[in-house]
This record gives C-alpha cells, sequence and structure tokens, in this order.
C-alpha cells in the first residue's frame, strides 16, 4: 500500500471514521441472477486485486500488504436480497445504510456488490460498496468499466483466475516473517522516507520550495473556519438520501458564474447547509469544508489512492446563489494551488508509519473538526450495462470520516446522482436538511439563465418507463 492507502486503512478501527465508499446503480429492469454472477466473476477474472486481502505487520505501523485469499471465493462477495414494501427510495436508503455500517472481515478482500429486488416493483439496483484503501475514485471506476457490459454480455462470461495466479510478483503475506523482520522492515521504510523526504526539501534547485511547501500544505490543512456548533455532534450512525440533478445546467450554471462545474456543486451544497443553519436561527459566515482533490496523471490507471483533500472555510452566509459559487471557486482555487502532489504523498507517507493504536485515537479528533465533505466522482457512459440490463443512473456515498455530512456526486450521461451521507447526530433532521439540498441546487441552476422548467431538481411526473427517474429522502 502507499501512504494514502495506509491512511484509509487505519481509519477502519473506528466506527466513526470507517472510510466505506458504496455505489448505487439503478437498473431498468431485475437482471439475471446467473448472468449477473457471470457478470462478477469475469470482472474479479481481469481485476486481481479484488481477489486479495490486506496484511498487517505485527507491529502494525508502517504499510500493510496487499496479499491473495486463498480461501476466495467470488459467492463470499456477493448478495442477493429483496427490499419489503413497498419497495420505494427509503426502503433502498435503508439497504445502503446497512451495508455502509457494516465491517469488512479483514480476513478477505474489501468489497462486497449486492442486488436489490423489488425497487419500484419491477426494477433492481445493485450495491457496490468496497473500503477506501483499495483506491480512489479514478480506480474503482476502472474497475466498475470492467464489469459493464456496455451491451456486450459475452464480455463478462470469463472464468476466474485461480488464487496462485491472482498474486502478483513481489507481494507475499506481512505477517509471516516475524516480528524481527518486521522491525527491519520498518526501519527500511522510515530510512527511505527520510531520505526521500529530505531529498524533497532540500534538493538542489529548489532553493527551499520544498520546505515551503511542506508549510504551505500544513497551514492548509490546519486552518479553517471554526466548527459550527450546530454540527458539533458525531455518532456512527447513517443516514443516507439521494437526488438527481441535470448535468448541462448544472455546467451552465458554473460557466454563467465565471466557475467550473464542480465550484457550482460545491456551492449547491453550501446553500444547504445555509438554509439549515437560518432554520435553527445559528448565523455563520463559514464552515470547514473538505473537497478531496485528485492528483492522479492521465497515464496513471493502476490501484491505490492518488488524492488529498484541501479545506477550505465554506462560505454559508446569505449571499446570492452566484455569489457563493464565485467565492467556492476562488477558495478551492487557492487552496488546491498553494499545495504539491509530491509533499503530500510524502506527508502520507511518513503518517503511515504512526502506530495503529495511536491512529485510533488521533484521528477520529482530529476530523470531526470538519463539519463538511464534499466529493465528485468520475462517472459512467450513459449506455452501460450490468447483465444485460440498462443503467439508468447512479449515485455514490462517500465515508464522512468524522465529518457532520458528506454529499458525493457522480455523472451518469446528462444526469448527476447525488448521494448524502448524514451523521444524524449532527444533523438531527436529515429529510429536512435533504430538501434545503434540492431547493439549493434548483437556486444555484437558475445561475445559468435558464429557469425554464428543466431546471426543477424534484417534483416531476413519473417519466415513461426506460426514462430516468427522480429520487427524494422522503
Amino acid at each position: 500500500m502507499n501512504g494514502t492507502d495506509t491512511l484509509f486503512w487505519r481509519l477502519s478501527g473506528n466506527a466513526l471514521t470507517r472510510p466505506h465508499v458504496a455505489w448505487v446503480w439503478l437498473l431498468e429492469d431485475v437482471p439475471d441472477w446467473g448472468l449477473f454472477v457471470r457478470a462478477c466473476q469475469g470482472a474479479v477474472a481481469r481485476l486481481p486485486r479484488l481477489t486479495h486481502r490486506v496484511a498487517e505487520s505485527p507491529l502494525r505501523t508502517g504499510p500493510p500488504s496487499w496479499v491473495a485469499d486463498p480461501d476466495f471465493r467470488v459467492s463470499r462477495h456477493m448478495h442477493r436480497v429483496r427490499l419489503p414494501a413497498p419497495g420505494g427510495t427509503r426502503e433502498l436508503m435503508e439497504t445502503v445504510e446497512w451495508r455502509i455500517s457494516a465491517a469488512f472481515d479483514p480476513l478477505h478482500p474489501p468489497w462486497e456488490i449486492t442486488l436489490v429486488e423489488g425497487y419500484e416493483t419491477d426494477r433492481a439496483a445493485v450495491v457496490l460498496k468496497w473500503h477506501h484503501s483499495l483506491g480512489d475514485a479514478v480506480t474503482i471506476v476502472a474497475a466498475v468499466r470492467r464489469l459493464m457490459d456496455n451491451g456486450h454480455p459475452a464480455a463478462s462470461l470469463r472464468h476466474p483466475v485461480s488464487p496462485a495466479d491472482r498474486e502478483p510478483p513481489g507481494t507475499g503475506p506481512a505477517d509471516g516473517s516475524g516480528v524481527l523482520r518486521a522491525v527491519g522492515a520498518l526501519g527500511m521504510s522510515a530510512r527511505v522516507l527520510m531520505r526521500e523526504s529530505t531529498r524533497a526539501l532540500a534538493g538542489p534547485g529548489r532553493s527551499g520550495e520544498g520546505v515551503r511547501s511542506t508549510g504551505r500544505v500544513a497551514a492548509q490543512l490546519l486552518r479553517s473556519a471554526t466548527p459550527s456548533p450546530l454540527l458539533s455532534r458525531r455518532s456512527p450512525a447513517v443516514h443516507c438520501g439521494m437526488i438527481t440533478v441535470p448535468l448541462p445546467e448544472l455546467k451552465a450554471a458554473g460557466k454563467a458564474a465565471g466557475a467550473s462545474v464542480t465550484s457550482a456543486y460545491v456551492s449547491a451544497v453550501l446553500g444547504a447547509v445555509h438554509r439549515y443553519h437560518d432554520h435553527h436561527g445559528v448565523l455563520r459566515g463559514s464552515v470547514p469544508v473538505l473537497v478531496p482533490v485528485s492528483f492522479r496523471r492521465t497515464h496513471e490507471t493502476g490501484a491505490g489512492n492518488l488524492i488529498a483533500g484541501v479545506l477550505i472555510a465554506g462560505p454559508i452566509g446569505d449571499m446570492p446563489a452566484r455569489a457563493r459559487v464565485l467565492a467556492v471557486h476562488t477558495a478551492i482555487t487557492e487552496a488546491r494551488d498553494s499545495v504539491a502532489r509530491g509533499t503530500y504523498t510524502m506527508m502520507a507517507g511518513l503518517g503511515a508509519l504512526v502506530p495503529h493504536l495511536l491512529y485510533q485515537r488521533l484521528a477520529p479528533t482530529l476530523l470531526r473538526r470538519i463539519d463538511v465533505v464534499v466529493t465528485s466522482v468520475p462517472g459512467l457512459a450513459g449506455t452501460a450495462q450490468i447483465a444485460g440490463t440498462r443503467v439508468v443512473n447512479a449515485v455514490p456515498w462517500a465515508p464522512r470520516g468524522g465529518a457532520a455530512v458528506n454529499v458525493s456526486m457522480a455523472s451518469h450521461g446528462d444526469l448527476c446522482g447525488v448521494g448524502t451521507n448524514i451523521d444524524p447526530a449532527a444533523i438531527t433532521a436529515p429529510g429536512l436538511f435533504h430538501r434545503f439540498l434540492e431547493d439549493s441546487f434548483a437556486e444555484t441552476l437558475q445561475c445559468s439563465g435558464d429557469i425554464a422548467t428543466r431546471t426543477r431538481v424534484q417534483g416531476q411526473e413519473p417519466p415513461a418507463r426506460g426514462a430516468p427517474r427522480p429520487h427524494s429522502d422522503e
């Protein structure tokens, strides 16, 4: 594992910071179970990492290793459930909450997939869940595309490889070498990190830029708005919701404000946070917001995480939607420009050396100072299929990491699926917050100047069969 992978893995020990990611695909019909199983087998055959488990060192300090699971069975990671009547959005969200809250068995690969039948009577959904240490959004999207047959079911019918063929060269059980070897490996890791750190900070020609970069990263992570007292409580409880937003209108809203689609999206989320505070009579100018950003280059498509988080003072004061979009855009741009990929990578590597027990104690305290996490996930093509059944929409849920709420978005064709992972101890009225989110998106979309009926986020008449449907948390 790299340093960031290790940090995510170490977060597993506390229910408050458990880094589970879920992705729901809403299907047009109920797929044949046999074809669904064979599609998953085909994906696993082409993605050996899905057959690996995590092996910790005896001291649980330093990066763990990925090793082949000798008892791997695809069936262990596949589930099939049926929603209770009436099989609507709330019932589906309860299934998502159930799966997100369940811990992975550390003796087996940390991922699972569930076919949910009985959704909207004659439809189905798929809930994919994985541990963030497996990879970031780019990695998982690449993996998911191998599961999607895109209209060619035969492509997903390959037989899985045997466990002996799954272990990549150079990997082996980290727990079978003894304590002395683990200590030696730890010492070597520390020496390598120190050497690379020195080179990064004082390399010739840099003239101290490494030191300044490290200082900027530390300052950027430490400075933020004061957490809101309204959102101060935390619990491991999970409340999920989802809505659908038109992607072209969201892009147009960002462009009309002279900003990016990401800025328009983050602004809409913060508009909901403003409404929630205003409803409770709490005046706030800003809250600490974490926005994950990818440092992955175009040619980097392998497993693992190449991401960092930029922390901004998210504006939640009373202001027009367009002004909020611009304020968010400025804050994200300044924060992202102040950090460097190499420095983040180095700091994550050093963080991986923190002993497991100390990490368990410190991480929840530090992370709960973040109120909101806003995540954007690369999407799928609108023609995506699984087991011969068309995917009509896709919605992600990223981990809160100790925050009050994580709002995640993924595109699917001309749609954006938005998932809310709410801590009901911090946001005690999740349904109310969800309505505020719908209202804020509708207001943000009006920044494009197109205030036609297509800007509505929710409340449409049910579309004809085969067309995307709106989804609500109510």
